[in-house]
């Protein structure tokens, strides 16, 4: 590969000339002549700026980490490509970490991103990432972070979360509204987005005079079909006037259409079923309604945030929180 000395030679100036052609913003001025010797000198040998090596000259990196805590579940992907999209408009690149829900990835993670320097990060506030005290140990570096989607929020940044209890809520409400009226709830341990919208689940059903009861509530551990289908059946066996199931999200939705349909229930005639996050609802059979998480407006808002640290914003941390949307398809 060729070099800058290299590109130096065959345009005849100095190596600080060429850098000074590369590096349009740092104030040196090049002549035209000598200007466009260097740039027919860098198309002729195909010469590729390092950029590690301009970070570090200039003690800037034009990287920006991204922690997910499952690269599996399409909600995430999906809030990946945003992120990376608009980071490309500005020529930064993004550094993926999946933390896969394990602590020692998260401190892997942290300790890269740290080396690397990079120039901000966008995470997920996951128990694994509180942890390690992630936060703090990245905060302490002068890096700048936004947590982005998930429920917990931190004051010392800036979060862009959606609006878990209030989609919930409205989820209910149109199953509701629709005629079903022994909803079943089904979520994952553990998890503080699961509190949030099972409390919205809790909260529709008793403005609508309906009550509440634990027993039409499910929570599996992760999203295995065989997990989804013994809590499903349960689900049938103790209540028979079952009508409806509002899922966690649509991954685990689409293990219960699975569930439906190998026991011989028809969807939505017998049992309708009720997504969240709107990330694979338009792949399913009948096509999954869904609470839709607008996942490119936040990613836009978390990035705009996060470029506002990266170029000196002190302003106190803000928590935005994005409503949820219905997307109606052929479940209920």
């Amino acid at each position: 590969m060729a070099t800058i000395r290299d590109v130096a030679k065959l345009a005849g100036v100095s190596v600080a000339t060429v850098s000074a052609v590369i590096n349009k913003n740092s104030g040196v001025r090049v002549s035209a002549e000598l200007t466009r010797r260097v740039e027919e000198a860098i198309k002729e040998l195909n010469y590729k700026p390092n950029r590690i090596a301009r970070s570090l000259s200039k003690k800037e990196n034009y990287t920006i980490g991204y922690i997910v805590p499952s690269i599996t579940n399409f909600f995430f992907p999906q809030l990946a490509k945003a992120i990376e999209d608009i980071a490309f408009e500005k020529d930064y690149g993004v550094y993926l970490c999946n933390t896969d829900g394990k602590i020692e990835r998260a401190r892997y993670y942290l300790d890269s991103l740290i080396e690397n320097r990079v120039a901000g990060i966008i995470t997920t506030l996951t128990w694994e990432i509180e942890e390690i005290d992630f936060i703090e140990n990245v905060l302490s570096q002068n890096i700048p972070v936004v947590g982005l989607a998930g429920a917990r929020v931190n004051g010392k940044i800036d979060t862009v979360r959606p609006d878990d209890k209030e989609g919930a809520r409205m989820a209910v409400e149109y199953l509701l509204g629709k005629g079903y009226n022994r909803i079943a709830f089904i979520g994952v341990k553990d998890s503080q987005t699961t509190v949030i919208r099972l409390s919205g689940y809790r909260q529709a059903l008793l403005e609508a005079g309906l009550g509440y009861d634990e027993g039409l509530v499910g929570l599996a551990s992760g999203f295995t079909n065989y997990e989804i289908r013994d809590i499903v059946t349960k689900l049938i066996r103790n209540y028979p006037e079952l009508d409806a199931i509002f899922v966690f999200n649509d991954l685990m939705g689409t293990a219960v259409i699975d569930v439906l349909n190998r026991i011989g229930k028809k969807i939505p005639e017998d049992i309708a079923v009720m997504g969240f996050d709107d990330s694979i609802a338009a792949y399913t059979f009948p096509r999954m309604t869904t609470m839709s998480i607008p996942k490119v407006e936040m990613a836009s808002i978390a990035m705009e945030r996060l470029f506002k640290r990266i170029n000196g914003d002190d302003s106190s941390p803000l928590d935005i929180k994005i409503s949820p949307t219905l997307v109606e398809g052929n479940t209920t």
